[in-house]
């Protein structure tokens, strides 16, 4: 289990690694780890009136937290980066 986890967890983080540069603009809070920071730069930039009842509903049950704290919402993730999504979860 713990092969298959780092199996899935090492290319998220060598893209997360290859993704950040200088010029990168990370949110000013201190609560967002740095590696994901893009990541979550890139999925709050298409919500505009947030939060609405049904958006935090799909926040929760779909979101990046509610993803990376299983196995298979890890593996949803890295399906994701691997088939090129721009949005990675809500």
């Amino acid at each position: 289990m713990s092969r298959l986890l780092s199996a899935v967890m090492q290319p998220l983080r060598k893209i997360t690694q290859s993704l950040q540069s200088p010029n990168h603009i990370a949110p000013s809070t201190s609560l967002v780890k740095p590696e994901l920071s893009l990541f979550t730069s890139i999925r709050t930039k298409i919500r505009c009136y947030f939060p609405r009842p049904n958006e935090v509903r799909r926040v929760r049950r779909h979101g990046w937290a509610t993803r990376m704290s299983t196995p298979n919402g890890r593996r949803t993730i890295m399906r994701r980066i691997l088939k090129g999504r721009y949005v990675l979860s809500h």
